[in-house]
């Protein structure tokens, strides 16, 4: 009789786990997948402008969809498939969204965004077959779509933007350059090395970007291919000529890189805009960003700092050679050099046949000298930006200046 009731105990205990085992398979399935876009095979039902929905679905990101400033959009999946969250580009200006599940009569909201991101996945607080995405109450710029991305439950793919934010006085790099696509052209590998597989703190700023809005869609894809996941600076788009020096001694000063990167000083092939802006930074760096006295709105802002060290594309003093053919971990073995090829094709716009990342010759990207620094020269034959760099950013005496 004890053998039985022990068996039964057994029997009833090897039950509850067979249960609670089957109760976690579809969680753990759904875990164990990887999520799918399936915009594709979505259905769009817009409030306007019904004919021009299909343009979401292609990735051409100078063609869209213009919902107005109080527009609405529904999404449904094909089959009786969930989403997860969407992934959406935006031209022009960045709107203030509602997403409702339509799956129930109260048509619950899901998520909301709220972010200045022209590119950002948005993930929803709970799977739906059918969503609506609106404006908020207080938007106040149309909401224009030039890609979508409908993503299904599992695992994100690691093309899927989440952008944060980089925090005031937390860079450790930053990479000043004048179009989008500069950042590629002239520097090969360094994004992909120190963003993607060092993981540093690398933040990217464009001068100009205004006049052209797939360009930004096209230079945030080109980052996150790069393992670039801090959301860039991008000059507003300012009537007249713009300060470029004022904008650069801002951005150092609200962020507070260790080490700022820029163009070379001969603009590259002599590019006018280059050229104005390479001059600009080596002025916010060497003269002003660390001097109170200049540039006074943005010093009572972020206070008044400067770099470690300034390198420029091309300086032959204090050069360092580096090496991007180094295969990278982070991106499955991949090198940096093809990295960038591939981020360069992102800009779409740009496949002219007129520009390639190349590493040898008048434009090699590999090379790059010590303009300026305050924590000594570097050791040349071992190429590292972050090299003497001091940490708790306080700078010390010793300087070469050109």
């Amino acid at each position: 009789m004890r053998r039985m009731t022990r068996l039964l105990s057994v029997f009833l205990a090897l039950v509850t786990l067979l249960t609670a085992l089957f109760a976690l398979q579809p969680a753990a399935l759904a875990a164990s997948k990887t999520a799918k876009d399936v915009v594709k095979n979505c259905k769009f039902k817009a409030s306007k402008n019904q004919d021009k929905t299909f343009q979401m679905k292609n990735t051409v990101l100078n063609k869209l969809w213009n919902g107005g400033k109080d527009g609405s959009l529904t999404v449904t999946l094909p089959n009786k498939q969930k989403a997860q969250g969407v992934m959406l580009a935006f031209s022009t200006y960045v709107p203030k969204l509602v997403i409702e599940s339509m799956d129930s009569a109260d048509h619950a909201q899901i998520a909301q965004f709220r972010d200045p991101y022209y590119n950002q996945y948005i993930p929803f607080s709970q799977p739906v077959h059918s969503f609506r995405i609106r404006a908020a109450e207080d938007n106040t710029e149309a909401i224009r779509i030039s890609r979508m991305n409908v993503l299904t439950e599992g695992t994100l793919p690691s093309w899927v933007q989440r952008w944060e934010q980089m925090e005031d006085g937390d860079a450790e790099i930053l990479l000043i350059v004048t179009h989008p696509d500069d950042d590629i052209l002239w520097f090969g590998g360094l994004l992909p090395t120190y963003a993607g597989e060092l993981g540093k703190k690398v933040l990217v700023a464009y001068a100009e970007t205004g006049y052209r809005w797939d360009r930004r869609n096209e230079l945030l894809d080109a980052l996150w291919l790069c393992g670039v996941k801090y959301y860039p600076y991008m000059q507003k788009g300012a009537t007249g000529a713009p300060d470029y020096t004022a904008y650069a001694v801002s951005c150092i000063r609200q962020y507070k890189p260790q080490v700022v990167v820029t163009q070379d000083v001969n603009g590259e092939y002599g590019h006018k805009a280059h050229l104005a802006l390479v001059a600009a930074v080596i002025k916010a760096v060497v003269n002003y960003s660390g001097d109170a006295g200049a540039y006074p709105d943005s010093a009572a802002l972020y206070g008044a700092y400067q770099p470690q060290k300034l390198y420029v594309h091309l300086w032959k003093e204090n050069q360092s050679t580096f090496d991007w053919s180094v295969k990278l971990s982070a991106f499955g073995g991949k090198t940096g050099m093809a990295l960038a090829r591939a981020a360069f094709k992102k800009h779409a716009s740009q496949q002219n046949g007129r520009h390639a990342v190349i590493d040898h010759g008048a434009y090699d990207c590999r090379k790059l000298g010590l303009y300026w620094t305050n924590v000594g020269p570097d050791n040349t034959k071992t190429p590292d930006l972050l090299q003497n760099v001091m940490d708790d950013k306080i700078s010390v005496a010793v300087t070469i200046q050109n």
